[in-house]
């Protein structure tokens, strides 16, 4: 598979990976599916770590955007309240999250990061990062412009919820190399 840049990607499979054009939406489905997978088990193979991709992704929710309660959680990871308490509940016995009283809400209680969670979650993007950038910086100007406006349109999909009325805020029929990828 030629990259924009000209240069040539090993690729797996069928032909139909060859013409983008030709895939429909359940064959893009299925390639972009196992190539996250693929990445992201590259990603857990750079730092390992003892919790699951769920709480990885809870820890940095609080870290990034805590204190939060139970209910803003879930609703940011897309989980059932009981879910995102036995999340927290997992993250405060690793000693990552703690539980603080709401000040604005005596019965509610916040989720924060303890100085170990944020710690094992910047060394864990650290070297996750320096892996991907490593490998992005092999990428020519007009496929890391490509890429990021993938990105854009994944973030989009990922923080979808059900009922919502998405529409990527990047329309790919429209595109030229120019484009700029939204904020």
């Amino acid at each position: 598979m030629a990259l924009a840049s000209g240069k040539e990607m090993p690729v797996r499979g069928d032909a139909t990976r060859s013409t983008p054009d030709a895939a429909g939406p359940q064959v893009l489905a299925r390639r972009l599916r196992l190539s996250m997978i693929r990445v992201s088990r590259q990603l857990r193979r750079q730092d390992p770590s003892e919790l699951t991709l769920a709480q990885l992704s809870a820890l940095d929710t609080v870290v990034s955007g805590g204190p939060l309660g139970v209910g803003q959680l879930a609703e940011i990871e897309g989980l059932p309240s009981p879910a995102a308490t036995r999340l927290a509940d997992k993250l405060e016995e690793a000693g990552l999250l703690a539980r603080q009283a709401n000040p604005a809400d005596r019965r509610g209680v916040h989720l924060v990061a303890t100085p170990a969670g944020a710690a094992l979650l910047a060394r864990r993007e650290q070297v996750g990062n320096a892996w991907l950038a490593e490998r992005l910086g092999r990428l020519g100007d007009a496929d890391r412009a490509a890429l990021e406006r993938v990105v854009a349109l994944l973030e989009a999909l990922a923080t979808e919820r059900p009922g919502d009325a998405w529409a990527p805020a990047w329309d790919p029929t429209q595109a030229t190399e120019a484009t700029e990828v939204p904020a």
